[in-house]
């Protein structure tokens, strides 16, 4: 498959060259083109960090049970099972999306007794079986770079919706950090039996300072594990980012490429119908991936940002402020940088990515119709 995906770019690429003054032709190919070497990129460094992938799936898989176990499981019941539908929905979707972009690809094909993809093959693929071997190769190409892309994005971005996951879930442990009694310590007086009715004043203040140490106690060891799951958070996103950096920003840069060049082809050369489906759904699939990218980059964002304020809704203001005040305030100072997804390392996904990456396919796209206004 990885084969039938590099022959098929060579012959795209070969097609491009014998009509490179021909923009319309250029750009069809081009659409095609930026996105299987997207994918043969992705299937390279799969291969090439399957060791990190491994290792920062198992880290978040880790740190994700470590969290839940140390969690209320009432409180985080929702958050879970509001992640797990939301995942579930897309997943389904992007299937779904990526059936149809497969069917459309290859039977919407313009020419009758003619390859669904237009290629330079060395051979004349207009008669038999030479016809056959090229339909193979284009089929096993798309079919298998879509089939690679949906597996590869979709541990991707799972691996990702789990780290937003467990912020939400740290927000929700730093604002129900409180003062509590253990159990131990309060069955340890009984006020209403008999034998403590003789207890005098200086029993009853004893007891007091106990408890207040007691809660203070429990207070603190919540906070500085919820800090410590914090940490353990911006590590594996940083692994995260240094093993899926690269990925990304090819993506990105496909991406451009192919929503400028395929609203070319939609808009501009327009042509028959059945071309004018083929490549709406070819830059729906475009722009569905990019925006998802950048959405749940976006999402991280905002769920590592307010962790400043869920500390702040905890009740450190109960605490002697001698135990609470380092603590308290390194731990905020550090909660004000959010975590962030980057994209080869120059840019932050987030939506504000998506909008540039927009304007500047917009601006490609203006470039290429006023090459063609001044051809015709």
């Amino acid at each position: 498959m990885f084969s039938a995906m590099s022959i098929f770019a060579v012959t795209l690429f070969a097609d491009i060259y014998s009509n490179i003054d021909n923009l319309s032709v250029a750009t069809d190919d081009g659409c095609i083109s930026a996105g299987i070497i997207v994918v043969i990129f992705k299937a390279i460094i799969y291969q090439v960090n399957r060791e990190k992938i491994v290792r920062v799936i198992r880290d978040v898989l880790k740190c994700a049970d470590d969290l839940t176990e140390f969690s209320n499981v009432d409180r985080i019941r929702d958050i879970i099972k509001s992640h797990y539908t939301f995942n579930k929905v897309i997943s389904h979707g992007f299937n779904i999306l990526g059936c149809v972009l497969v069917i459309a690809l290859l039977f919407f094909s313009p020419t009758e007794n003619n390859l669904p993809i237009r290629a330079k093959y060395p051979f004349n693929t207009t008669i038999s079986p030479w016809h056959e071997i090229a339909l193979g190769i284009e089929i096993c190409a798309v079919s298998g770079g879509v089939l690679a892309i949906l597996s590869m994005d979709s541990i991707t971005v799972l691996l990702c919706n789990l780290i937003i996951m467990q912020f939400d879930i740290l927000n929700v442990n730093f604002e129900n950090c409180r003062r509590r009694v253990v159990n131990d310590v309060s069955k340890k007086v009984n006020f209403s039996s008999q034998t403590n009715r003789g207890c005098d004043e200086q029993c009853y203040k004893d007891f007091e300072r106990h408890v207040e140490k007691t809660e203070s106690s429990v207070f603190l060891s919540r906070y500085k594990t919820c800090i410590r799951f914090y940490q353990r958070l911006v590590s594996v996103t940083k692994d995260y980012n240094k093993t899926y950096s690269s990925s990304l920003f090819i993506q990105m840069l496909s991406s451009t490429s192919m929503i400028c060049l395929t609203g070319f082809q939609v808009v501009v050369v327009g042509g028959q119908s059945s071309d004018v489906i083929k490549f709406g759904i070819y830059l729906s699939a475009a722009v569905s991936q990019i925006f998802y990218s950048c959405w749940i980059g976006n999402e991280l964002i905002y769920s590592s940002s307010v962790l400043d304020r869920s500390q702040w809704l905890s009740d450190w203001h109960q605490e002697p402020l001698s135990d609470i005040v380092q603590v308290f305030t390194l731990s905020m100072m550090s909660a004000r940088q959010s975590t962030q997804i980057k994209a080869g390392g120059f840019y932050v996904m987030s939506l504000q990515t998506f909008i540039t990456i927009i304007r500047r396919s917009y601006s490609i796209f203006t470039l290429l119709n006023n090459m063609q206004v001044t051809n015709s």
